[in-house]
């Protein structure tokens, strides 16, 4: 392929506006495809963290996520938008209370989702436009309308255009430091050094998973440099020395996302839910343990940053203890298969879109590829590739394709190719082809209304996904406003009450005036057989059979008709007769006991949870506390029953690192002189 042709300046103009249609056409798109959703169960989150970033507050609400998005986000929030007075918070699930009473009771929830979107379409706009001029310069105009083409009708990237996500920013970001490291490469001239630094800088931002994908790019850019040498010793350290000018734009532009302090408060102070030492100390892995300490010690990048990146690692490397995985229709144990992601990834593309970027993948083997564009795949390849290797390497599946977003990405401008290879052949036969893959994925998705749910054939279409997946790439709680029309035409006339294990948070159910009741709503509670009367909300993979959870649909819905359905998640009326659905909300009313409302009766901590555990021997959570409630009131023999108990039952074997800490702990009970003084082991589940 030859390079592509230098126009004159007034010659730009039409390719320029082609681009900034094709960017304004993904925003159409995706508000066409998202109109029905109600916000995420992480948007309340950031949404309030930015609000409070740019007025001031401090950096040290919501610090897993670095602030990039966050601040966007706050600064379009009016100033009408009520923000609580600040007040101690610990452990998330305080924290995310506080939160969500304070967006959804304090708020107008509808109008500040409305205010986000905007923001977010234009940041994402912005870097899609971004993106386009990047790969225009590198690898020509046909290039860089394929890519965005791909973007444009892309289910996932429409659907997360919208919301106030990390993800989405991250995979674009890495786009942008993936062909200006291959311009650079290409060049190695000074404002590509620049422009690489830049783009990885807004990537750090963005996310903390930026990291491997960067790690990628960089060890491929100083291979590229150290290659210099047959131009002599002075080309190498002229190119060294640019990629040490691009590392400082990045690290500066980080530094300069947290108002250039290490503290998280203006004053100091570093009012995180948990304090920065425990954060790190909880780490199994010893190597990340000591980075973390080495790095906050020595005040190498601002502790909010450093804070939130071991929560990724103790959430995302390390995992959350999640035993169990479904994929493709099967449980697992365990670690997750390694197909894991790749099948994620085959069950979301379009497959006309699938088809366009495996046929790019031999472009990139092309002698006449010009050398930018070559560059720019191989930088595509470090990065995605890096990633991916991190995913598969992580138990963090449960976030679905949201967390390989970047290999979307990458997957686009493989795709962009075949187009401009069509494109420079000039042949209409190949032309026609082209177009025509994309029109097909056009008919195949643009009827998509909820492009978030949006699965393809090879498992049954978006109404079939949940006998496939169980993650969050088929719901993120989305489903919200349709629950509430529901439930104002029929459940609030009934007089009966609400359950829902659906993925909404209480305040915004309280807010919106739901009949929403739990199982359990006391610790006083004797419903032991679990009877309930009223109408019932479950996501659609609960018609399925897990025992490994004890669940029969065929024995939950025997008294029960399904009314509705919306699509992951559907409305039952009728009754329940099910022990094991009140011992784990009898589970939740503990945890919430010991983690909201700081109680510290042990007893009957013990007392409610002996009735739980029975009935759950596998919840981690429940076992766990148990086990800590009996080593606070001294009692070494319940203690070591409670742990081992969740080692020895086999309905779901506890997680490898999860079973280690069980048997430290039980060591240090059996050998403490006092078990009342041996520290309580630290619930795998609250992270």
């Amino acid at each position: 392929m030859a390079a592509p042709a230098r126009h004159p300046e007034s010659s730009s103009w039409p390719g320029a506006a082609l681009l900034l249609v094709l960017v304004l056409l993904a925003v159409l798109r995706s508000a066409a495809g998202t109109r029905l959703d109600s916000l995420t169960v992480d948007e309340p989150w950031h949404i309030v963290a930015g609000t409070t970033y740019v007025r001031g507050g401090g950096f040290h609400l919501n610090p897993e996520h670095p602030p990039l998005v966050k601040l966007w986000t706050g600064a379009f929030m009016p100033d009408d938008f009520r923000l609580r007075p600040a007040e101690p918070l610990t452990e998330k699930s305080q924290e995310r209370d506080w939160v969500e009473q304070t967006f959804f009771f304090d708020n107008d929830s509808r109008a500040a989702q409305t205010r986000a979107r905007w923001a977010m379409w234009s940041l994402h706009a912005l870097m899609l436009l971004a993106l386009g001029g990047l790969l225009w310069r590198a690898c020509g105009l046909a290039w860089a309308v394929g890519t965005l083409a791909f973007l444009v009708l892309e289910p996932t990237v429409g659907a997360h255009l919208p919301v106030v996500m990390t993800d989405l920013p991250l995979a674009l970001s890495l786009g942008l430091s993936a062909v200006a490291a291959g311009l650079l490469a290409a060049t190695w001239r000074w404002r590509w050094a620049i422009a690489t630094g830049a783009a990885m800088g807004l990537a750090l931002a963005a996310k903390h998973s930026a990291l491997a994908g960067l790690g990628g790019l960089g060890l491929l850019l100083a291979l590229a440099a150290l290659s210099g040498w047959k131009l002599g010793p002075r080309a190498v350290v002229v190119r060294l020395a640019m990629l040490a000018g691009a590392a400082l734009v990045a690290l500066a532009l980080l530094w300069a996302s947290y108002g250039l302090r290490f503290h998280a408060g203006a004053d100091g102070s570093d009012a995180f839910n948990r304090p920065m030492a425990e954060k790190i100390d909880e780490l199994t892995l010893p190597h990340w343990r000591a980075a973390l300490h080495f790095a906050d010690g020595h005040k190498l990048l601002p502790r909010a940053y450093l804070w939130g990146l071991a929560d990724t690692v103790r959430t995302g490397v390390e995992g959350r203890g999640i035993g169990m995985h479904f994929v493709w229709g099967r449980a697992y144990n365990g670690h997750p298969p390694w197909f894991s992601w790749p099948a994620i990834l085959l069950a979301k593309f379009p497959l006309a879109l699938l088809a366009l970027a495996l046929a790019g993948v031999p472009l990139a083997f092309r002698r006449k590829l010009p050398a930018a564009a070559r560059w720019a795949l191989a930088m595509t390849v470090a990065a995605c590739g890096f990633h991916m290797v991190a995913l598969v390497g992580s138990d963090g599946i449960w976030g679905g394709v949201r967390h390989a977003l970047p290999v979307v990405v990458g997957a686009a401008i493989f795709a962009g190719g075949v187009l401009a290879w069509a494109w420079q052949r000039r042949q209409h036969a190949m032309l026609a082809g082209v177009a025509a893959t994309y029109l097909v994925a056009a008919a195949m998705t643009l009827g998509e209304p909820r492009l978030w749910e949006y699965h393809n054939e090879l498992v049954g279409g978006t109404q079939g996904a949940h006998r496939y997946f169980t993650d969050e790439g088929t719901d993120l709680g989305q489903r919200f406003h349709e629950l509430r029309a529901f439930h104002d035409r029929h459940i609030a006339p009934s007089g009966l009450p609400m359950y829902v294990d659906y993925w909404v948070g209480e305040p915004q159910m309280r807010a919106a005036g739901l009949r929403q009741r739990r199982f359990v709503e006391s610790l006083d509670d004797t419903n032991v057989e679990g009877r309930f009367d009223g109408w019932f909300i479950y996501p659609m993979p609960s018609t399925l059979p897990w025992p490994q959870w004890d669940w029969d649909p065929e024995v939950v819905f025997r008294d029960m008709r399904m009314v509705a359905r919306y699509g992951h998640v559907g409305i039952w009326r009728g009754t329940l007769v099910r022990p094991q659905s009140r011992a784990g909300s009898l589970k939740r009313k503990v945890m919430d006991y010991i983690y909201k409302e700081n109680g510290d009766d042990w007893a009957l901590v013990a007392a409610r949870l002996e009735e739980v555990v029975p009935l759950g021997p596998q919840a981690v959570d429940a076992g766990v506390e148990l086990g800590n409630a009996y080593v606070r009131l001294g009692r070494r023999d319940e203690a070591i029953g409670a742990y081992r108990r969740l080692l020895d039952q086999e309905k779901l074997p506890v997680e490898a690192k999860i079973a280690e800490q069980l048997r430290a702990q039980i060591q240090r009970v059996q050998a403490a002189p006092d078990v009342a003084k041996v520290e309580p082991m630290r619930n795998p589940w609250l992270e």
